[in-house]
């Protein structure tokens, strides 16, 4: 069974994975480079090596759709995702959750493709300027997901328990306390599993005086 990858919004963009069609790539308001095509795979598969290749085709494909759409609910679908960046940022910020520095890099990355201007298509294009930044966003995603999810986790233990480290416990702090709380629900289990304690057989029998 092939599970969905994480998602940083609700349904995947309909970026399909062949091209569907012959004729100029993207008939729409701006061509694509086969160069920025290019240049646009190397940094997703640097990103996120298991992602798919993304080809003109496809990317002319999902900007005609976005196109079709009326232009809040389009903005509102490439705001869903780029919308995430703002939990990206305060991760790699947060001085309490050391990030591994290959995965800092490669957030890094992500974010300074996001914020320029003149990119695959530029970010001043009406309707799709900013369509090749969400599709970044949702194709990198699973390098991401994992570590979010640990830091939102990280977030209510230093909400809940930081007194208890001065306000600011660390990483470490936040790993160990789950490992601890692991181990006893394991215990618990256990228990709750063993509905009788066998002693072995009495000693000389029953006596009855």
């Amino acid at each position: 069974m092939r599970h969905q990858p994480p998602l940083p919004a609700g349904t995947p963009l309909p970026l399909p994975r062949l091209a569907r069609h012959e004729g100029p790539a993207f008939a729409g308001p701006v061509p694509l480079a086969p160069r920025a095509i290019a240049e646009f795979n190397d940094l997703l598969h640097e990103l996120h090596p298991d992602a798919p290749h993304v080809d003109a085709d496809a990317v002319a494909s999902v900007a005609r759709w976005l196109m079709d759409l009326p232009p809040d609910q389009g903005e509102a679908l490439l705001q869903a995702r780029l919308g995430r960046l703002a939990e990206l940022q305060a991760l790699v910020a947060d001085p309490d959750w050391a990030v591994e520095p290959a995965l800092a890099r490669r957030i890094g990355r992500m974010l300074a493709y996001v914020d320029r201007v003149r990119d695959l298509i530029p970010d001043d294009t009406p309707r799709v300027g900013r369509l090749d930044d969400a599709l970044l966003v949702e194709l990198a995603w699973p390098m991401v997901a994992e570590e979010l999810e640990d830091y939102r986790d990280f977030q209510r233990f230093r909400e809940e328990s930081g007194d208890a480290f001065g306000g600011h416990p660390t990483r470490d702090n936040w790993l160990q306390s789950r490992l601890e709380e692991g181990a006893l629900w394991e215990q618990l289990h256990r228990v709750r599993h063993q509905h009788y304690v066998d002693y072995g057989p009495l000693e000389g029998g029953l006596r009855v005086v």
